[in-house]
């Protein structure tokens, strides 16, 4: 494929990926609302975002194992207008029972069954809709989109709530799905997927994953701090940051606001950094030491029991944090981007799929896990103490993983791979 189609595939990707989580964002900040306004209770609407977490739980690794073996760009195109369809179905139900809670859990559950294959289908696809040299990029894309829309699907899910109502936002939500699967019609693959016939199992399929997993040193430890990574991080931002910022230094609503920005702000930015062909390129055999620096850089948040009690220490604490967090997301935007892009092209095409799927399976079961953990740990440890040791359970593993021989080898021969392709080009 050439240069053009390359660029028509990155251009198609990346408009229905900001098409589809835009309206599913401003969608799901307005549920919010009209759950609110509707029962007054947030538990209500805490019930309808868990069932959307549940499939990703339930289904994610035979999905995985599913998508290997048939034609992903149908996938992708089937799944996307079957989510049209259904949120336009929906939207009929919820005229007819507006206020039943029950319909919402209903919806969440099968919309997020059927997203998790496009998703799945999508991180899989990655690597035969560009050459190996852009998948960086295409993977700096997705994230910079995912972080863009998280600043701005609250702000545009309000104002349209307020000036359209749920009725129109559910309209413009079904033809946005629908849209992006006629456009991802015109995906061209790099070569013609050709769908392996095999007498496996499912459940010999995702033996063989781990058994992968288990087999190739430099994924195993990917893999475990990738889990650990989303058991301590996502915690922290939810419940940690809102306890130590909010609850107890005692910041406005809107310096929390700010600091909360900076995280997504920061994702931005290190996936514009990671995202150019040099920087990519040696920040792959990188990734322990910038997950190092993450474990540093989330102790360092013990920092406002140091500030003293002034007029304005509530600005010296969001300032700080503010700081704190932009950096700390422009090394995980940096750290994330090539994880995934190291697994997209170091996993058999046969298992790529399959191996998301673990990982979205382990993923959806940590965040919520370290979630429950970490508030009932911030109501009976001191705070700073449970900081400290995130950090230091972070730096040491991926120290331990930056130590080990067989990983540092690897990347070695990565490094002299890269400059002999550098002075040969």
């Amino acid at each position: 494929m050439g240069n053009q189609t390359y660029g028509l595939n990155i251009f198609l990707f990346s408009f229905t990926r900001f098409i589809t989580e835009l309206g599913s964002g401003v969608y799901k900040f307005a549920l919010a609302l009209y759950i609110a306004d509707v029962t007054g209770s947030s538990a209500a609407f805490a019930t309808v975002l868990g069932f959307s977490y549940l499939p990703g739980v339930l289904i994610n690794i035979f999905a995985g194992a599913y998508i290997d073996r048939h034609n992903k760009k149908k996938i992708m195109i089937v799944t996307e207008l079957l989510s049209g369809a259904l949120v336009l179905l929906f939207l009929l139900f919820f005229l007819q029972f507006p206020t039943n809670l029950w319909l919402f859990v209903g919806y969440a559950f099968v919309i997020s069954t059927i997203q998790a294959f496009t998703y799945l289908a999508l991180q899989a696809s990655i690597p035969e809709l560009v050459d190996e040299d852009r998948v960086g990029s295409m993977n700096s894309i997705y994230q910079a989109i995912s972080a863009i829309l998280n600043v701005a699907g609250p702000l545009v899910g309000a104002i349209a709530y307020r000036l359209m109502g749920m009725e129109m936002i559910l309209l413009i939500d079904g033809l946005s799905f629908i849209g992006a699967g006629i456009l991802q019609m015109f995906l061209r693959f790099r070569k013609a997927e050709v769908v392996q016939e095999t007498t496996q199992s499912y459940t010999e399929t995702i033996k063989e994953v781990f058994q992968y997993i288990r087999e190739q040193v430099v994924i195993k430890y990917l893999f475990l701090i990738f889990l650990l990574l989303n058991f301590i991080f996502p915690p922290l931002m939810y419940v940690g940051l809102l306890h130590i910022a909010y609850r107890v230094e005692k910041v406005s609503m809107e310096q929390f606001s700010f600091i909360q920005s900076s995280w997504f702000i920061g994702i931005i930015i290190g996936a514009a950094i990671v995202s150019m062909k040099k920087v990519s390129k040696y920040v792959e055999n990188k990734i322990f030491l910038l997950i190092q620096v993450q474990g540093i850089l989330l102790m360092s948040w013990i920092f406002p029991i140091f500030v003293p009690e002034t007029s304005n220490a509530s600005w010296i604490i969001t300032g700080v944090f503010v700081g704190i967090l932009l950096v700390s997301a422009i090394f995980n935007s940096m750290g994330n981007i090539p994880i995934f892009t190291f697994v997209q092209l170091n996993t058999p095409e046969h298992l790529r799929a399959s191996m998301f799927g673990v990982v979205g399976t382990f993923t959806g079961v940590a965040v919520p896990f370290g979630i429950w953990l970490y508030g009932i740990l911030l109501e009976a440890v001191y705070w700073p103490y449970l900081v400290l040791a995130s950090g230091a359970v972070i730096f040491v593993i991926a120290l331990i993983a930056h130590l080990n021989k067989q990983v540092s080898q690897y990347f070695k021969k990565k490094e002299e791979q890269v400059v002999a392709t550098d002075k040969s080009a």
